[in-house]
């Protein structure tokens, strides 16, 4: 792979000495700030990307982002030539900076997508495939990831983000489409870097991205970082695109042994101030660290709790054990919470998929169970009023005898009555 330790340029490239491509080495056209991308001419695996002219490029920023690099430690530096394809000179015009040259993807990031009709298209393959349920993954032809895979190739992205953050590098738009993953293995490769700004960058969005705290056309910090790069790992690990906490909840059952990391995802989900967001290094510390109490290291453990007619509240509870951080912290099965009080995933609705959360409570059987403490069937409750059926007295309360009816004196008193109406309704007609 090519990268930025081994760039044969200088920092600062006449356009005239890489402005000729033949169309055939077009990359892309009309992609973002960008209006052409192609290989670099006499360079292979190299590109040159030519902005759009309304652009705005800033020299001296983009200058100090190609030649942080040098300054890194060799961990650092290995990391960008590995997992990054940093900017490695300005293509100027003049006094103008009219584009900039990175590494091109290596092949491995590139795959036969399965199109209709049997056919296929070679492309490079975006995160944004990758963060699909499995079945769609194999529709694409595609190498289906288990949960451990997506785990580790979204650990690379977080090495990434951190090592930006640590050296005060705002990259802004993380999202599906700003980094290339290698069908079958966990190689991340981030790209467009030569937008990113140091301390600071420029306001940019994404639809489905937006950080809730961040105020619009306002500079993005390592805060907006930390949001957005936690949406990203929640999404991709879980194949769920859409609402946030779905995919935080969703990744909860999928990886129990990741507990910490979870909880760390929510808070930077949730938090009510972007400096109360964790930081990339924690969620990264995190994503090393298992609890064994909630499964074996990258076992799909459900902690799923078996819908079972026969339990009852009080009965024991399938699934791993909880560990003594999240059971402390979560409503038991069948069990209640006071008002007002909340739990880690208080405020967030599960998915309605008829599966059901370590942290939910159990669904009452809406049909007819066997009794869990006889084992014999329930009665249906409408026999209790059935006029063949007696129910037996309660302890200490003596039994009623059965009624005889009504006495035979208020008979009487009924019947003379009635002939007393009918004489007098008599005698008034005669009258």
């Amino acid at each position: 792979m090519r990268n930025w330790s081994d760039s044969p340029f200088p920092r600062r490239v006449a356009l005239s000495a890489v402005g000729a491509y033949a169309d055939d080495a077009v990359v892309a056209r009309d992609n973002g700030e960008s209006s052409v991308i192609y290989e670099a001419p006499g360079h292979p695996g190299w590109l040159v990307k030519r902005y759009k002219p309304q652009a705005r490029v800033e020299q001296a920023r983009l200058g100090a982002l190609i030649e942080l690099p040098a300054s890194m430690p060799p961990d650092d530096l290995r990391l960008v030539d590995r997992s990054v394809a940093w900017p490695v000179a300005q293509v100027v015009d003049g006094y103008r900076t009219v584009g900039a040259i990175m590494a091109r993807a290596p092949e491995e990031f590139s795959w036969d997508i399965a199109l209709l009709e049997g056919r296929t298209k070679r492309t490079t393959v975006e995160v944004d495939l990758l963060a699909n349920p499995a079945e769609r993954i194999r529709r694409f032809g595609l190498p289906e990831p288990d949960d451990a895979l997506r785990l580790g190739a979204m650990r690379q992205l977080v090495a990434v983000a951190a090592l930006f953050e640590r050296h005060d590098l705002v990259y802004g738009d993380w999202s599906f489409a700003n980094a290339f993953w290698a069908p079958g293995t966990e190689r991340i490769l981030v790209i467009d870097m030569d937008a990113s700004g140091i301390g600071e960058r420029d306001w940019v969005e994404t639809t489905n991205w937006e950080d809730p705290l961040q105020r619009a056309h306002h500079p993005l910090t390592t805060h907006t970082d930390r949001y957005k790069v936690a949406l990203l790992v929640a999404r991709a690990v879980t194949g769920l695109r859409g609402e946030r906490q779905r995919a935080v909840e969703e990744m909860r059952r999928q990886y129990p042994a990741y507990g910490r990391l979870v909880e760390l995802l929510l808070q930077s989900l949730d938090a009510a101030a972007p400096d109360q967001r964790p930081r990339l290094a924690d969620v990264l510390a995190a994503m090393d660290q298992k609890d064994p109490a909630n499964g074996p290291d990258g076992a799909n453990v459900t902690g799923m709790i078996a819908w079972n007619p026969g339990s009852r509240r009080g009965s024991g509870r399938s699934g791993p054990p909880r560990s003594p951080d999240r059971a402390a912290s979560r409503p038991r099965p069948g069990g209640t919470r006071k008002p007002g009080t909340r739990t880690p995933s208080a405020g967030r609705t599960a998915p309605q998929t008829g599966l059901r959360f370590a942290s939910q409570p159990a669904p009452r059987p809406s049909v007819q169970a066997p009794s869990a403490f006889t084992g014999s069937p329930r009665r249906d409750v409408t026999s209790d009023f059935s006029p063949s059926r007696t129910r037996p007295p309660a302890r200490g309360t003596p039994a009623r005898p059965p009624s005889a009816g009504p006495a035979p004196a208020v008979l009487a008193v009924f019947f003379v009555i009635i002939v007393a109406a009918v004489v007098a309704l008599g005698i008034a007609a005669l009258s």
